[in-house]
């Protein structure tokens, strides 16, 4: 049946009930908390509710949302549709203008349920066309429940719109994020694409002392760790026992790496359990579906048996190896799925999205027990606010070469991340690129964490020159990079500049050839020429000693400037500008 209340249209099924109460309205930002009900019958058909209404699109010319990558466009009303629940996204969408200036972002209150969100375009009457909508089952021995929609229609930059999303979640709705230890905003080194599965003893200890000479004090050993073979896929996860072949005292090793300074990440896939594991056949009737193609299964958290082994696995491993963290890698195939195993008694947790919940509340109270400051990774797609609670280290997808999607990805991530570390996907620094083109890789992140994964031993003069020069100005800024005044702009361009501020600083990334930028009128400006034009347009008035530098370092030029509306900086590609009043 179908009901209007409001500008709302509800459909649900017969015998289920709806109320919608008002209950903010100020500044331009509306919350609607809606009031769902249904019978046991409705839960056990998996009935549900979905709640439609329209907009007019004035303002209205791109859009983003959690999972939009590099795709900011309006969507037609046939299409457009994504899910959230606790392992992927985040249910928000902010649609903007042509200046970066929010016109309507919406958000549900409810993040831890599937929910399916819809968002499009009335090809016929030029609305959007906006609707979530949920199934009653994932609410267990429950048969009603509040979900509360906020609308911000605010003029203010889309980014400011949807911090005020994350923030929203975490004051209103009691999503507290994990603690973050202020190293885990220091750049680190990762072993993924510079040596992928082929990780031993010798090798990650001799590269280690070489990314310490470079500068870094983490580092993230990856997949291979725990198999032999050097075969794709993922068979042989699930026991988590280091490979024999390849680091045979793991205790050892890992305290060699960390007497270098360094401290120890370590990846796992947390609910795979591989086809050739010592464990697959004792939990092969507990497995949420098989992935043939990964050759290996999801372990299905629903079970208590699955949980207490995936706690006692880091458990164990913190005790035995003394490890500074963990890379937790696959927690968004916890999802939905048509392929999933349904309910059985055995279960005592019916519902998947409560299982996982459940499953890494219990992992991270278990590793924060004994390591108060560990690191914890996760990497996009899960980066929900629920995903805060378990997680400190954010990643951007995997994106290999991508220098426009790790960027822009950086910037989604601040959004939605408030003051958790938000990590580059790893910079592959090929020997092969112009030195000035892998100095953009680095200036394209430089608003987040870097995530560094150059092969050392074929690392020229130049590039080892390079990397030096940058990692030493994002350790030396980290504190302004990260945690100032940061503002972005023309994001439907994928940001083509952006700035932070704090105290008598601002440092400037610059991505578009002959952009004019705007620092603020502070006492020392830093301007990133992060694209590979030589020159950059800056707009500010003041007298200021001007020193530009190249990609490496070195010194291009040392003027005293009397500097007036719009002024030139020639500014080599990859290189510095540091201005002081």
């Amino acid at each position: 049946m179908e009901v209007k209340l409001d500008i709302f249209n509800i459909t649900m099924p017969e015998g289920a009930d709806c109320t919608m109460l008002k209950t903010n309205d100020s500044d331009s930002v509306s919350e609607y908390e809606f009031s769902f009900s249904w019978t046991e019958e409705i839960a056990k058909n998996n009935g549900g509710f979905n709640v439609s209404w329209s907009d007019i699109c004035s303002g209205i010319m791109y859009k983003w949302d959690s999972r939009c990558s590099l795709e900011r466009c309006l969507g037609p009303h046939w299409d457009d549709v994504f899910t959230s629940m606790i392992s992927c996204n985040s249910p928000v969408t902010c649609y903007f203008d042509g200046n970066g200036t929010n016109s309507y972002c919406w958000a549900l209150s409810e993040c831890k349920k599937l929910m399916r969100m819809k968002n499009s375009i009335d090809d016929q009457f030029g609305k959007i066309l906006l609707a979530f909508s949920f199934g009653t089952r994932q609410y267990t021995n429950e048969y009603s429940t509040r979900i509360t929609l906020r609308v911000d229609k605010q003029a203010v930059t889309m980014m400011k719109a949807v911090e005020a999303v994350a923030s929203w979640w975490e004051e209103k709705w009691d999503m507290k994020p994990l603690y973050v230890p202020s190293t885990a905003k220091d750049p680190l080194y990762s072993f993924w694409y510079s040596y992928h599965k082929q990780v031993d003893e010798k090798t990650v200890e001799e590269k280690c002392r070489w990314a310490k000479d470079l500068g870094f004090d983490i580092c993230i050993v990856d997949d291979g760790w725990q198999a032999d073979e050097l075969t794709h896929g993922y068979s042989h996860c699930g026991d988590w026992k280091p490979a024999k072949s390849k680091l045979p005292d793991m205790a050892a090793h890992v305290k060699k790496v960390q007497d270098m300074g360094m401290k120890y990440i370590l990846w796992y896939a947390v609910p795979l359990i591989g086809h050739e594991s010592e464990h697959y056949e004792h939990f092969k009737d507990m497995l949420l579906r098989d992935e043939p193609g990964l050759l290996a299964a999801i372990l299905d958290p629903r079970y208590r048996e699955t949980r207490e082994f995936m706690v006692n696995t880091y458990k164990k491993a913190l005790l035995e190896w003394n490890l500074d963290g963990f890379k937790l890698d696959f927690v968004d195939t916890w999802s939905d799925n048509s392929r999933n195993a349904p309910y059985n008694e055995k279960m005592d947790i019916p519902a998947l999205q409560d299982a996982v919940d459940v499953c890494m509340s219990e992992i991270v109270k278990a590793v924060c027990e004994l390591k108060p400051d560990i690191f914890i990774e996760f990497r996009q797609s899960y980066i929900g606010p629920h995903m805060r609670r378990f997680g400190n280290m954010f990643r951007v997808g995997d994106c290999a070469g991508n220098y426009l999607r790790n960027r822009a990805s950086v910037i989604d991530l601040r959004m939605l991340m408030g003051n958790q570390a938000v990590h580059s996907d790893m910079l592959m620094m090929s020997p092969y690129e112009k030195v000035e083109n892998n100095a953009i890789q680095i200036i394209s992140c430089m608003f987040g964490v870097l995530q560094y994964s150059g092969r050392m031993e074929e690392m020229t003069p130049e590039l080892a020159e390079m990397s030096v020069f940058w990692l030493n100005f994002l350790k030396e800024h980290k504190e302004l990079l990260l945690e100032g005044e940061f503002e972005t702009f023309e994001p439907h361009l994928m940001y083509t500049w952006a700035k932070s501020t704090l105290k008598n600083e601002c440092a400037v990334g610059v991505y578009a050839i002959d952009k004019c930028v705007r620092p603020d009128a502070v006492d020392t400006v830093y301007i990133a020429n992060g694209c590979s034009g030589d020159r950059v347009l800056v707009e500010m008035n003041g007298v200021y000693d001007v020193l530009i530098t190249d990609c490496r370092g070195h010194e291009i030029s040392h003027t005293m400037q009397n500097l007036e509306g719009i002024n030139v900086f020639e500014i080599p590609s990859g290189g510095l500008a540091i201005l002081r009043k």
